[in-house]
């Protein structure tokens, strides 16, 4: 019994010198608050290529015909699109094997890769879409291709160097409208 008391004694004494003030405090999260996206169609005649694009978070820098840049200033990320015509299959294979090659140099200095197949048999849009988690400075890759005559490269940029798991949330958000833009891409002739 004189065991039991003694218990209760220590026991209420360390509840009572314990306060909050004591405890370690909880680790803070980012909150990034993204706009809601509103797509809107990019048609630009000097480009093969008619798609939706999030137009509350994205500015679209043209280099020339064969570059894009869809730049999201609010997040300092970019979706840079390099756009090739192929005359034969020797092209499709040399721009499938530079993609390849790029990949595989993000895809050695990551956690894992994702990957996402689109296939449109209707318009001929072919792609496929690659999430690298971890460490990178291009979390996403992809192409598109119609297979015979044009061959677009992608990529997610960051701008600055951080933490994978502060920044997955605006990787998520960019994500979806990279999937928007795959998904109602339509080739165009020049």
């Amino acid at each position: 019994m004189n065991k039991i008391i003694s218990l209760l004694v220590v026991f209420s004494i360390l509840l009572c010198t314990c306060s909050d003030s004591n405890l370690p405090k909880q680790t803070a999260f980012l909150r990034i608050e993204f706009p809601e996206p509103k797509y809107f169609a990019f048609k630009d005649t000097a480009h093969p290529i008619d798609f939706y694009y999030n137009a509350s978070a994205v500015e679209i820098k043209t280099e020339n015909s064969n570059q894009l840049s869809l730049t999201y200033p609010k997040i300092n990320f970019s979706v840079d699109l390099s756009i090739q015509k192929l005359n034969n299959s020797q092209d499709f294979d040399d721009n499938f094997s530079d993609f390849s090659l790029l990949l595989d140099t993000h895809s050695k200095k990551s956690n894992g890769v994702l990957m996402r197949e689109y296939e449109d048999l209707n318009n001929m849009v072919f792609s496929k879409i690659y999430e690298i988690s971890g460490g990178v400075a291009s979390p996403i890759q992809f192409y598109i291709t119609d297979s015979t005559s044009n061959f677009i490269k992608g990529s997610l940029n960051l701008k600055f160097k951080s933490n994978y798991d502060s920044i997955f949330p605006s990787i998520q958000y960019v994500k979806n409208d990279i999937f928007i833009l795959v998904e109602s891409l339509n080739w165009r002739s020049k």
